[in-house]
């Protein structure tokens, strides 16, 4: 990182509080937030899940057609955000632009390109527009900009909203207008059109007149706004010195009516841009009018508190019957740092006591792993560490609540242990499977749930409730699935007997498990088939 960039980041420090001390695992919002937020993947999955930070592609140009996926990112936010109405308090960031990209004011492919960018994260608590707004934080960061601080509990629209994107040939007076209505005085659209406008730039086909087809490349598809494609203030620069090669300030052959930048940048008489000439002005304006744009949400929204790195991080939490007569206990611990030769070690109490009567409730990594994202190194953490924990547990004894000693001092979520709620139902994960069925090449998934055999002759029915995306916006429940004892399959082992189902035609999703056992509803929440191995 150059030595801008680096006072950039060290800028962009002052932007967030630190740790909000109020946070109790579990938090399933926050959690998860948290998780994609600063190590690009979904809390708690695996590898081969899809790393959100990864698709920016290091802020370089995509190679087939010199795209900026950071630039994509942003004005994807933005044309969503800008259906807010100030005087009356509706629209904003809510993912209603899945449901308006036929509008001349959302041309272009790579606003549809974005909606899938963000297709694979929402879940029942994770909304479409949550991951919209965190694109804006992990592009800009990415791209070596400021640190947007970055709230969750945005709420997904099931409407289209009103027309609120100014296009280029308007006049200065509908730009003001649109802008104030959206919450940004003139001053700040300034600002808020050179932070969106110093990355990516202007496309054919959307903008043939402007750019003609590339005859040559993809990459002769597109004219950048500036000069390079890092978040910096060279858009600004280049615009006061003469020498910018933004279309959407200079125009072609004499013609400006689609100079929209040059009636923006000029609107005060260059004050704004003068002032945003300066490297760190420029970092501190795009950070706050960034923070405000994904935060203008409806007046009936109530977003979460920032969301900053936890210092102890637990994910992955399942308890499971193993094959070897025990349960296994899996999970993953982050730290923030990353000091040599720690001594880390988990503990667990009996399951219904606070205690272990054995004395052997404890266990070690089983190995380590650096987590480097662009965020956490902005922060002042470049090398956090995710410690995997496969412990085995006495399936007579059980668990109740487990807990971490790390370099001799105990950690254990505010005093109270990290609480395993029940162990009457819990999914097994290794014994379920993808699959493929054989006469109709229909493709899908084995669900193998373990209900304790002490229970069984009580179980009234053991289910499954599944979560996707069944329209433009918002992920819902979209099927109720029974499962039915199969011991022939799976023999009853720790105490457990086994019940499956098969779910055919669906990718990944996620699905709450429930049993019902005399009269009353245990449940194991949100778990995730990205767990599952390929058969």
């Amino acid at each position: 990182m150059s030595t801008m960039r680096a006072q950039l980041s060290l800028l962009a420090l002052n932007l967030l509080p630190t740790l909000i001390q109020a946070y109790h695992w579990p938090s399933p919002l926050i959690d998860q937030l948290e998780g994609l937020l600063y190590e690009g993947k979904q809390e708690g999955l695996p590898d081969r899940a899809v790393d959100f930070v990864a698709q920016l592609n290091g802020c370089q140009p995509v190679e087939d057609n010199g795209e900026s996926i950071a630039a994509d990112w942003i004005r994807f936010a933005y044309h969503d955000m800008a259906t807010h109405n100030i005087d009356d308090g509706t629209g904003g960031l809510d993912a209603s632009i899945q449901l308006e990209l036929d509008r001349d004011e959302n041309v272009g492919g790579d606003l549809d390109r974005a909606k899938f960018d963000f297709i694979d994260f929402p879940n029942k608590y994770i909304s479409y527009s949550d991951i919209i707004a965190m694109g804006v934080v992990l592009a800009t960061v990415e791209c070596g900009g400021p640190v947007v601080p970055y709230r969750g509990g945005r709420v997904d629209a099931e409407v289209a909203g009103p027309f609120g994107v100014p296009t280029p040939d308007q006049s200065i007076e509908d730009f003001i207008e649109t802008f104030r209505k959206q919450g940004f005085n003139q001053q700040e659209m300034i600002g808020l059109v050179a932070c969106g406008h110093t990355v990516g730039g202007v496309h054919n086909p959307d903008f043939p007149t402007l750019v003609p087809p590339g005859n040559i490349s993809f990459e002769d598809n597109i004219v950048m706004f500036d000069s390079t494609p890092e978040f910096d203030n060279v858009i600004v620069t280049q615009y006061l010195d003469g020498t910018t090669g933004d279309l959407l300030v200079t125009g072609v052959d004499g013609n400006d009516t689609l100079s929209s930048d040059l009636r923006v940048f000029s609107s005060d008489g260059n004050i704004t841009m003068h002032a945003l000439a300066s490297p760190q002005n420029f970092s501190a304006t795009c950070g706050s009018l960034f923070e405000r744009m994904i935060n203008t949400v409806p007046n009936n929204v109530t977003l979460t508190d920032l969301i900053t790195p936890l210092p102890v991080k637990v994910a992955g939490v399942q308890l499971a019957p193993g094959y070897e007569g025990n349960l296994v206990l899996n999970l993953t611990m982050r730290l923030l740092d990353n000091k040599p030769n720690r001594q880390i070690s988990l503990h667990w109490a009996d399951r219904n006591s606070t205690t272990c009567s054995s004395g052997a409730c404890s266990s070690t990594p089983t190995n380590s792993t650096v987590v480097t994202t662009p965020l956490l190194t902005a922060l002042g953490h470049p090398r956090a560490v995710k410690y995997t924990f496969s412990a085995p547990i006495s399936a007579t004894t059980s668990i109740s609540s487990f807990w971490f000693e790390i370099d001799g001092e105990v950690q254990n979520n505010g005093g109270t242990g990290y609480i395993i709620e029940q162990d009457e139902v819990l999914w097994s994960r290794d014994r379920s499977a993808s699959i493929l069925d054989p006469v109709t090449f229909e493709s899908g998934f084995l669900i193998v749930a373990a209900v304790r055999s002490s229970s069984s002759s009580s179980t009234e029915r053991v289910w499954i409730n599944t979560y996707q995306r069944t329209t433009a916006t918002g992920v819902h429940l979209t099927s109720t699935l029974n499962l039915t004892l199969d011991n022939a399959s799976f023999p009853s082992t720790a105490g457990y007997d086994f019940y499956s189902a098969k779910l055919l035609l669906v990718a990944d999703l996620t699905f709450d498990l429930f049993a019902e056992i005399g009269g009353k509803v245990y449940e194991e929440e949100l778990r995730d088939t990205h767990w599952i191995d390929f058969a």
